[in-house]
This record gives C-alpha cells, sequence and structure tokens, in this order.
C-alpha cells in the first residue's frame, strides 16, 4: 500500500494492511508485525507519528487476541 503525505492513519487501516500482508506473504501475526515496522516505518514506530505508531500497535494487539 502506498501511502503519500498521509494523515494520521486509522486502526482498521492497520488491520487492513496486516492482513495483506499476512496472506501475500504467508506470515504470521507477529511476523508480519516485524515486516511492517521494516518497510512501512523504516525500522523506526515514530517515523509516522506517535497517533499512528499508536493505532499500528493497537491493531497488532487486536490482530494477536482474535
Amino acid at each position: 500500500m502506498t501511502v503519500n503525505k498521509s494523515g494520521d492513519l486509522s486502526i482498521d487501516y492497520f488491520k487492513a494492511y496486516f492482513r495483506l500482508v499476512i496472506l501475500s506473504h504467508d506470515l504470521t501475526v507477529p511476523q508480519a508485525k516485524d515486516y511492517i515496522l521494516k518497510t512501512f516505518f523504516h525500522g523506526d514506530t515514530q517515523y509516522r507519528g506517535e497517533i499512528t505508531r499508536k493505532r499500528f500497535e493497537d491493531a497488532y494487539y487486536c490482530l494477536q487476541s482474535c
């Protein structure tokens, strides 16, 4: 997914992104988290701002518990 100068991304955005990464790369949720951290956040969870980081973490924990 391409993100150009986006605002704060939603939890639903990250849930969908996790699902896309999991299905397209045949990964587990924790593996998908690592992949997204490397590719989307460039290894820095603050790269896209605090609110986006928090929503990413919320989506991750939601997918972990489902």
